[in-house]
């Protein structure tokens, strides 16, 4: 008995969960982890956990996940946090295979373009690597899935449900701004094509201005995407709230409009866009060559390659425009961000790879199978494993299941640090690390951590100042903060902490 199309995709939708499903939960990390440059985790977790603020922008979108994932009764909170990223990978993964099927659902064999498109994306090292720790790409991620699967969907949506499209792909979008600013490359696919803008036929065109009055803008439809945009940016409503109740951790303490504005903007990393050094900057695009490469394989890529070159039909003509604007802005967002994990930055542009990817498989599957059907089996089986072999060697590079140097670093510290003693933190794998043991695992409460370059700033102070009592926090220091605050407190014991490829951590 053969099966319908419709229980065809979801077989695959099925596969694809429990595959990818199986392969983040085996290289989950088990706690707090520093893998795959995860060193906010224990920010993130803190924040969810305490109703507090993490670092800039505030994620509040993600916050409201994490806590719900966090109130799951399975095993260590930090690793219930860390499920919500593989959760989000193998959504992400599924909505890569729903957009491509979408886009060639005129070919018999779209489920299996898709399912192919769906795999060289979650397997493909980056997005693993994202999989398996506490950080908000993955969440980001399944946005940006979602919007390009919405984008897909609008190109030939009916009239009657185009209210319910508007307000849906404008919540998403509005969402998805509540995770990350990198939401506003999306604003083109969010406001363009599908049913915002729609071309007239005209039974003559000549020139540019002729061009031009092809267009019909539907401002009906901008204007319910932009309501609904703006009314899911309410979500940023949950931080100020959160600081009103003085959380352990409350970054830019967002009770006043400047202090939001600069928490949401992100302006304490402003500095880093676009700021890499012209000597870094040939380095970073032959590194941006092999992530490309390394992400699906040579082969993958190949196929990629062909599905750009040689893919027909008057869909794929429609997504071009779109694919190319994302793929070019997030790589040269991520090659001038001035920061050594910026590669995160390429998830978004890997993801219109994945998609060609699965293009280019369709179109080489159909070239096989009209000369025979075998050499059609051939083709798709010999893609399919082109992106599975490269996974098997990607798997220790990424595999978070057994680090613990996050959770080795706080046991030591806090095992060795003397009582009452001020704990000044460099670095975020520190300060995070040690925040999450004393604030999530109630580990030596009697310490104070202090964050010196935090100092300058006085929502800092008074989240210092509210958080421990005991501790006199000085409103201004002459020279270095850190010294002030050990003349304010001089009958208790000083200690350093970081970690920089190996603890380091003393007592004055």
């Amino acid at each position: 008995m053969s099966l319908s199309r419709s229980s065809l995709h979801w077989f695959v939708v099925a596969i694809l969960i429990l595959s990818l499903g199986a392969v983040y939960i085996a290289t989950l990390a088990p706690g707090l982890s520093w893998a795959n440059n995860g060193a906010d985790g224990g920010d993130l977790i803190s924040a969810a956990a305490t109703g507090g603020i993490p670092h800039p922008t505030g994620y509040p979108t993600y916050l409201l996940l994490a806590r719900f994932f966090q109130m799951i009764p399975l095993r260590s909170l930090a690793f219930r946090t860390n499920l919500l990223s593989a959760v989000c990978a193998v959504a992400a993964a599924v909505f890569v295979y729903l957009a491509v099927a979408r886009l060639l659902s005129a070919k018999p064999l779209n489920w299996l373009a898709g399912g192919i498109a769906a795999l060289a994306y979650g397997l493909s090292p980056l997005v693993w690597s994202q999989a398996v720790i506490t950080e908000v790409y993955s969440l980001q991620a399944l946005f940006v899935a979602l919007i390009v699967y919405l984008w897909f969907y609008g190109f030939d949506l009916k009239p009657e449900k185009l209210v319910c499209y508007d307000i849906t792909i404008g919540l998403v979008a509005g969402l998805a701004f509540g995770n990350h600013l990198t939401t506003m490359f999306l604003l083109p696919l969010v406001f363009s094509m599908g049913a915002a803008i729609k071309k007239q036929k005209l039974e003559k065109v000549e020139g540019l201005q002729s061009w031009m009055k092809g267009w019909k803008i539907r401002w009906a439809s901008i204007g319910w995407r932009s309501g609904a945009l703006l009314a899911s940016l309410m979500v940023y409503l949950v931080l100020p709230l959160r600081a009103v109740s003085r959380p352990p951790i409350n970054w830019g303490d967002p009770v006043t409009l400047k202090n939001f504005i600069w928490l949401v903007s992100g302006q304490l990393y402003a500095g880093r866009v676009f700021a890499v050094p012209l000597d870094y900057v040939f380095p970073r695009i032959q590194y941006w060559a092999y992530l490309l490469g390394a992400q699906f394989g040579w082969l993958g890529l190949a196929v990629g390659l062909y599905g750009v070159l040689f893919s027909r039909g008057q869909a794929i003509k429609k997504i071009v425009p779109g694919m190319a604007w994302l793929f070019i802005v997030f790589s040269i967002f991520s090659i001038g961000y001035n920061s050594y994990d910026s590669d995160v930055y390429l998830i978004p542009a890997f993801l219109m790879g994945a998609v060609w990817v699965g293009i280019g498989a369709l179109e080489l599957i159909d070239w096989s199978i009209q000369r025979k059907r075998w050499m059609g089996l051939i083709t798709a089986g010999a893609v399919v494993v082109g992106l599975v072999i490269p996974a098997f060697f990607h798997y220790p590079e990424v595999d978070a299941s057994h680090d613990q140097r996050a959770e080795n670093f706080g046991t030591e510290v806090f095992d060795s640090a003397l009582p009452h003693a001020i704990i000044f933190t460099q670095g975020d794998e520190a300060t995070f690390a040690l925040q999450y043991f004393q604030l999530v695992l109630h580990r030596r409460p009697d310490v104070a951590l202090v964050v010196a370059n935090l100092m300058p700033y006085g929502w800092y102070r008074t989240t210092l100042s509210a958080s421990y009592p005991s501790l006199v926090v000085p409103d201004h220091a002459v020279e270095a903060w850190d010294e002030a605050v050990v003349q304010a407190n001089l009958s208790r014991p000083v200690c350093d902490a970081s970690y920089d490829a190996k603890m380091e951590f003393s007592c004055r």
